[in-house]
């Protein structure tokens, strides 16, 4: 009998369990079988592949225990019933918009106040109480799926621990009401996939992470950039809101291959390529289409304070009372 394993279905951080490599938590994948069973707990891929990239097959597992394959009897799965996608209120998404989170204080020194605005306005990106950035995940319809919660670092990069320290909105949703995530239905789409209709002519611009896209949106305002949220989120499902439009898709530096295999399943766009940006990076760069925008971008420059002033008259060991200011 053929057996068949897949990774096992996102339903909360609960489904994603500690990589057996790196030992963080809630970043590893199980394979299981048909009636949702894992075979070990070594055997899956961790979320983590530029850092990690652990991943044990079930072919891997089994040739290693060849004896128990038979332990693992295959059912043929019932048909699932259709499952309503759950959304978020939009009137939580609404009251969260703002420019008041740490990646907008990194983006304010190379970016104006007011483009800044525009861009939050436009992807309706939100802050929490602790001042992280909310991207959610708003469809062609109008209705958000859920949002992503990061905390950024006054160097751009998002703050990273021994776990994901990534959050959801619906998970924060539901523990506020006394569920879990599970209760949820969720079923992702693109970040940005709200504007592919209010800007139906322009060519979209496809992108790993959401950080990037809101940066490329601010360098290049004439194409629509879209996050698929990661690594796979390349995939036929979750791009479908691109069909009969003109793409280009920004790999990351060392997903150039994978990406480029995978876009021929997209065969419903009107026309996608693969963007040559990353031809001169070095070898095992990781790097991603922002990096290259803000490592050639400049910091913005200050108008000159009072402050600024106090501070060169004490290095040039200046008396205070020599110099006199005209407000």
């Amino acid at each position: 009998m053929e057996h068949k394993y897949s990774l096992q279905k996102y339903t909360g951080r609960n489904s994603r369990h500690t990589c057996p490599s790196c030992g963080r938590k809630n970043c590893f994948t199980y394979y299981v079988d048909a009636n949702n069973q894992p075979i070990a707990s070594d055997v899956g891929r961790c979320e983590h592949r530029n850092s990690c990239g652990y991943e044990k097959t079930p072919k891997m597992y089994f040739e290693e225990h060849p004896d128990e394959r038979r332990t693992f009897v295959e059912v043929k799965p019932q048909p699932k019933e259709e499952v309503k996608t759950d959304y978020i209120p939009f009137s939580l998404i609404q009251r969260s918009e703002s420019v008041n989170n740490t990646l907008m204080d990194y983006l304010k020194e190379y970016f104006v106040m007011a483009d800044l605005q525009n861009v939050a306005k436009a992807y309706h990106l939100g802050s929490t109480n602790k001042r992280e950035i909310i991207f959610p995940q708003i469809d062609k319809n109008g209705k958000c799926r859920t949002g992503k919660v990061m905390q950024y670092g006054t160097d751009g990069h998002r703050i990273k621990g021994k776990t994901d320290a990534v959050d959801w909105l619906h998970a924060r949703l539901m523990k506020k009401q006394g569920k879990v995530a599970s209760d949820f239905h969720l079923k992702q789409c693109l970040f940005g996939e709200h504007l592919l209709s209010k800007r139906p002519d322009d060519i979209v611009c496809l992108v790993e992470g959401e950080k990037s896209a809101v940066i490329c949106s601010l360098v290049f305002p004439q194409f629509v950039w879209l996050s698929c949220g990661g690594l796979y989120g390349l995939n036929k499902d979750r791009c479908q809101a691109l069909t009969g439009r003109n793409v280009i898709v920004y790999a990351d530096a060392n997903a150039t291959e994978e990406w480029g295999k995978k876009i021929s399943l997209l065969s419903y766009c009107r026309s996608i390529k693969l963007s040559e940006w990353a031809k001169d990076e070095v070898k095992d760069s990781k790097r991603d289409i922002a990096d290259l925008i803000m490592e050639e971008r400049t910091p913005l420059e200050k108008p000159t304070t009072i402050g600024d002033v106090m501070q060169w008259m004490q290095e040039l060991e200046i008396e205070k009372g020599r110099i006199t200011f005209n407000l």
